[in-house]
């Protein structure tokens, strides 16, 4: 570049929206060459053509500009990151270590779409073998691709199930796709004092509290000017000029932390004419699953700060159907995620408040249905047997809170995929796929293994592939059997080989080398093998086993030394006694005796036969027993039963044989086979019962005598006695040694009686028998009331009487106790004394507890110490308490009259003549109070006169009536006397009331004719 003027330029290199760098150059008189570097790795330019402008421009705002152009091309590179739908080549290479040609190849990209914010969705093949290269990524996340080649080794198809795939562990890398950040920020100039408002963000981290951001690169520069001013303008700016701000904004997804920049925006302040307003918005999320929900904000300005007055809005779904459109004051759009899957443009225009309207804004919004992320992990290597545990790594629900589905399947190299199962955590093995497709287990050890996890949210799928190896286990030999054995003997050696594959462990082949003592070889294929060895000397053991796969394992060796056989040791352990402390045989139970012996051999030998030998006490040969023992297992022989004498010392020897070889005489034994005694007693009372049969009681006197015998007493055997006594309750004693003796009890209950009898070699027999001893029962009968008539009971003038009764016993028993029950014979209640410890033969019933004119029935019980007796038969009472209180009265009439005549005498209406003083002549008023409930109530009068008295009421204790007669005039004056008789169907009670007869009526009127 050259300027005429020499002056300092500013010289520009730019590429729109993508790279901005300035540098100057002084003394530019004439031409000089400039450079100005683009490191498109730190710059973070993707790829493409671009168009680099170059600008020079003067002090005095001149410029000469010219161009040139490069392209950039994206290598996939391990942990790189690209932009979305930027071309990125895939280089690979091929070799074989055999030289094979490439018959195939096939790629498999693995998307992880959870990675960053705002997911976009999913790849629809992610986990899936694919033949071709994706030349460009739609959607951001992490993404791993892997390459496999299948070689060729012969071209012939009928050979293909020789075409192997190769591996993928060295064939995959790793990278991200994201999105551009956004620049975003409003400019207002208020009174000449600028306001910036930054809003930028990347979508790819809008949870972040830097929103992904690592840069901000702000310019400016006044209208015109061809060079922009780096940094923020200054707060002041001059409001009459027009000045152009723009910012820019870097993300963090690239190398060390510094991503790629996003477009510049740009806006304009300052301006003597009014600037329009500016739309501005933001949405949040832009993708956004159709169950969840968007939030507009509106950031829209004037750069005069003029207000805004006027919001038109339309929302635009798939690029022609309008959804939702408004027109008027500031306003949002409502939830865009509510009109369902579909991409949505969301356009704003605003108007100020001086009749400007701003350019349209617009962003885009999907709303969709987002894939699961098919997701697992198992191992690498197994083997057929091993139990693989698929871990489920898929988010479930996914993204969008659908509930998800699984299918896993597995296949072998060129094979068809086999169905695994549909659990969210499978579990499976190799040998179950065999099994079930009849894969060949030689087929089945190889790297071409894979595992594929096939996941839908009932309308979209998504796939995760892995793939792995099937190792085999190489058997393991070994020999089981001695190292060290005798002549002659025979002994089987097994293999104790191991195959961990436990299908192969049925189907092993064994393989066996022998070579002798005399060099001679003999060979075997069986699991085990059977050697006599007839020489001494050492032979050699080989053996190997091979699976189905093929493989063999090691070769094990044993060697065996064969030695010369010594001869057996038999030991008689029973009988065990001696000559001087035989063993006592009971005959009865065992008969001859059983003779045992331990047998042992030095190379453990079994025994063949062996011998036995009786000798009397005097030295003599009774009995010889010689028996072969074809098992080897025979230790003890029984005698037949009367092989031998009773009560004689016998003793036994024995010998056993084996290989050839007799042992040595054995230890000498000795015993006596004795008759045991035989037991017996009789149980008879004085009374003449049999005890044993029948209870006794107390009062018995018992006779026990013995039966017992023993056969052996005529050579010499002699019997001794022992009787035990135990209550049912209680612990055995010795009770008495005398073959008979007499008891007689002083308690109740069972006992049994045990007699021992022992003979003089210690042998011995017993025999129980059972007593019981019984109580007899007291016998109570109450004696008052004595009434044994419900009808007819005892009338009782008290509501505490005294219940009595008389007690007997056989058994002499005083009574200890009693309980006495009243029982109301209407309601069945029952009134009781409860458990008395007493020898009372009475007892007071108390107060409060009979009712008057109720039948009772009476029981009682007496205890004797032992047991209750007899409930008592019934007796019958009831408590009545007749009563009658007489009294006589005047009629209303007279008896005003006496008070009046009172009053005229004594001016007192009651004196001189007192209530019970009458006239002659008088009609007597009668009435009785009673209790008890009489049936009838007479009043007799002096001179024979009788009146029957009436019940006032059904409670019968009020009675009333009257006496009179004309004759009555003629009484004398004295006393009379009234006698009340109250009676019902159980006793009559009497009372009697005196009254006074003072002159006659006519008397009370002459009295009162003269004033």
């Amino acid at each position: 570049m050259q300027d005429p003027d020499n002056d300092t330029v500013d010289v520009i290199a730019e590429i729109p929206n993508v790279f901005y760098k300035k540098i100057t150059v002084p003394n530019t008189g004439s031409a000089k060459n400039f450079t100005i570097p683009i490191d498109v790795l730190n710059e973070g330019i993707p790829p493409g053509w671009y168009n680099v402008n170059v600008k020079v421009v003067d002090p005095f705002n001149l410029k000469a500009e010219a161009s040139t152009a490069f392209s950039v091309t994206n290598r996939l590179r391990n942990k790189a990151f690209f932009l979305i739908n930027s071309p990125i080549d895939i280089s690979t290479t091929y070799t074989d270590y055999e030289n094979d040609g490439k018959y195939a190849e096939r790629y498999r990209y693995d998307q992880d779409p959870a990675i960053f914010d705002n997911s976009m969705g999913m790849i629809w093949d992610s986990g899936l073998w694919r033949d071709s290269k994706y030349p460009s990524f739609p959607f951001s996340g992490a993404y791993t691709a892997t390459f496999q080649a299948k070689d060729n080794p012969k071209g012939d198809d009928r050979f293909d199930n020789y075409r192997m795939w190769s591996r993928d562990n060295l064939s995959s890398m790793t990278f991200m796709i994201h999105r551009k950040p956004v620049a975003l920020f409003s400019a207002k100039l208020i009174g000449g004092t600028l306001h910036l408002t930054d809003s930028s963000y990347d979508l790819d981290h809008m949870s972040s509290p830097t929103k992904g951001l690592v840069t901000w690169q702000w310019q400016w520069r006044k209208v015109g000017n061809e060079v922009w001013t780096e940094g923020q303008p200054p707060a002041q700016l001059p409001s009459g000029e027009a000045h152009e701000i723009r910012l820019r904004v870097r993300d963090i997804d690239g190398p060390s932390g510094f991503g790629v920049w996003s477009d510049w925006m740009q806006q304009s302040v300052g301006s003597a004419a009014n600037l329009p307003p500016v739309a501005l918005f933001t949405v949040s999320p832009t993708n956004v699953s159709y169950r969840k929900a968007t939030t507009v904000m509106d950031k829209s300005f004037d750069p005069d700060n003029d207000l805004l007055d006027v919001y038109s809005w339309t929302v635009i779904k798939d690029g022609w159907q309008q959804v939702w459109s408004h027109w008027g004051s500031a306003a949002v759009p409502p939830n865009i995620a509510a009109f369902g899957v579909g991409s949505y443009q969301l356009n704003l225009q605003v108007h100020d408040n001086r009749g400007l309207w701003s350019n349209v804004y617009s962003q885009t919004v999907q709303v969709i249905n987002h894939p699961p992320a098919a997701s697992f992990t198992m191992p690498n290597e197994v083997y057929r047997d091993t139990v693989i545990s698929l871990n489920n790594l898929t988010p479930d629900p996914d993204e969008d809170g659908d509930n998800l589905q699984y299918g896993w399947y597995t296949k072998l190299n060129n094979d068809p995929y086999y169905w695994r199962g549909s659990n969210r955590n499978q579990v499976f093995r190799v040998q179950d796929v065999l099994n079930d497709y009849g894969i060949s287990a030689q087929k089945a050890i190889s790297d071409g293994w894979e595992m594929r996890l096939n996941v839908t949210d009932g309308s979209l799928y998504s796939y995760a592939t892995q793939m792995f190896s099937v190792k085999n286990h190489v058997p393991t030999a070994a020999i089981n059997g001695p190292a060290a054995v005798n002549q002659y003997d025979t002994h089987t050696f097994t293999s104790s080989d191991v195959d961990e594959d436990i299908a192969d462990q049925s189907s092993l082949k064994y393989y066996w080398r022998v070579t002798g003592s005399d060099h001679k070889i003999t060979l075997f294929q069986t699991p085990s093998i059977s050697l006599t060895f007839d020489e001494l000397g050492t032979s050699t053991l080989e053996h190997w086993a091979v699976d189905q796969i093929g493989d063999k394992s090691n070769i094990a060796t044993l060697k065996v030394a064969a030695k010369e056989n010594l001869a057996p040791n038999m030991t008689l352990t029973y009988p065990a006694g001696t000559v001087n402390n035989p063993t006592i045989i009971d005959a009865e139970k065992e008969g001859d005796p059983l003779i045992k012996w331990t047998y042992s051999d030095p190379e453990n030998d079994p025994q063949e036969s062996y011998r036995l030998e009786f000798f009397t006490k005097d030295g003599l040969l009774a009995k010889t027993v010689e028996n072969a023992d074809s098992t080897g297992s025979v230790r003890q022989y029984q005698l037949p039963d009367q092989s031998l004498d009773r009560f004689l010392l016998y003793t036994v020897q024995g010998r056993a044989f084996s290989k050839r070889k007799w042992s040595e005489i054995s230890n000498e034994k000795a015993f006596i086979i004795d008759n045991p005694p035989k037991p017996g007693f009789t149980l008879i009372t004085d009374t003449g019962k049999d005890a044993t049969k029948v209870p006794i009681y107390r009062t018995d006197v018992l006779n026990i005598q013995s039966t017992a015998t023993d056969t052996d007493i005529p050579k010499g055997d002699t019997i001794s006695h022992q009787y035990y006594l135990k209550p049912a309750v209680g612990t055995e004693a010795l009770f008495n040694t005398q073959s008979n003796f007499t008891k007689q009890f002083t308690s109740n209950g069972t006992f049994a009686l045990r007699q021992v009898v022992t003979d003089s070699l210690g042998l011995y027999r017993e025999l129980i028998h059972n007593i019981t001893v019984v109580n007899r029962l007291p016998v109570v009968n109450i004696t008052y009331p004595s009434s044994m008539v419900y009808t007819s009971p005892t009338i009782v003038s008290t509501l505490t009487p005294v219940i009595k009764w008389d007690y007997q016993d056989e058994d002499g028993d005083q009574q200890q106790r009693f309980k006495v029950r009243i029982i109301d014979l209407t309601s069945g209640k029952i009134i009781g004394s409860g458990e008395q410890y007493s020898s009372n033969k009475q007892w007071q019933v108390q107060a409060g507890r009979l009712v008057e004119n109720v039948r009772y029935g009476v029981e009682v019980e007496a205890y004797d110490g032992f047991e209750w007796s007899k409930i008592s038969p019934k007796k019958f009472m009831m408590v009545n308490l007749l009563s009658i209180k007489g009294a006589v009265q005047h009629t209303e009439e007279w008896n005003g009259n006496r008070q009046a005549y009172n009053m005229k005498q004594s001016g007192s209406t009651e004196s001189p003549r007192g209530y019970y003083v009458y006239w002659a002549g008088e009609k007597f008023v009668l009435q009785g109070t009673a209790t008890g409930l009489p049936d009838t109530v007479q009043v007799t009068m002096t001179g024979g006169y009788k009146a029957a008295l009436s019940p006032a009421g059904s409670d019968k204790t009020l009675w009333t009536g009257e006496l009179a007669d004309p004759s009555f005039d003629q009484l004398p004056d004295g006393p009379v006397t009234f006698t009340f008789t109250a009676t019902n169907e159980y006793q009559t009670k009497v009372d009697t009331v005196t009254v006074t007869i003072l002159g006659d009526w006519t008397e009370y009127y002459q009295s009162h004719r003269v004033k």
